[in-house]
């Protein structure tokens, strides 16, 4: 959870409405073989080119495939969404990513191992919701996953680009 050391403490309500989106979007997981439905809702900062500077909300749901190896998460399919949508190809100075929530109703859900890994490609240090016996959860990435695989990137230049 957050504490003192992680600075200041989030806006609890933003967080409890993203929760809440993410609950919302699970009515979409398709989960025909394990019956659990997960959604996740993913809160990137605006474009700075937008017309209306306010926080975008993607949302994501579980797909399940016969072939599970082919299954998808929802955390994954939220950042895919964002990603896919050019989040990445603008210049905030910053990383774009602010917090994920998901739901997978009665029960915590927390992303898994191989989403943990594939979130901290992206936003080493977003914060994760979740909600467990009727309490929102809040987390930062780095306390689920605290040594996570780093590849290093090339930095970009006029020649390479």
């Amino acid at each position: 959870m957050f504490g003192k050391k992680e600075g200041k403490l989030p806006d609890l309500k933003k967080f409890e409405d993203l929760y809440y989106a993410a609950e919302d979007a699970r009515k979409n997981a398709y989960a025909p073989y394990s019956d659990f439905r997960v959604g996740a809702a993913l809160l990137v900062k605006p474009n700075e080119d937008s017309v209306i500077p306010i926080n975008k909300i993607y949302t994501g749901v579980n797909i399940e495939n016969g072939s599970y190896g082919a299954t998808l998460c929802a955390e994954r399919v939220a950042f895919a969404k964002a990603i896919s949508d050019g989040v990445l190809q603008y210049d905030l100075g910053e990383n774009p990513f602010i917090a994920i929530a998901v739901s997978a109703g009665d029960e915590e859900a927390l992303p898994c191992g191989i989403c943990r890994q594939f979130m901290s490609e992206f936003a080493p240090e977003i914060v994760v919701i979740t909600k467990a016996e009727g309490e929102i959860r809040i987390r930062n990435l780095k306390q689920l996953l605290p040594e996570s695989f780093q590849l290093e990137k090339e930095e970009k230049t006029e020649e390479t680009e």
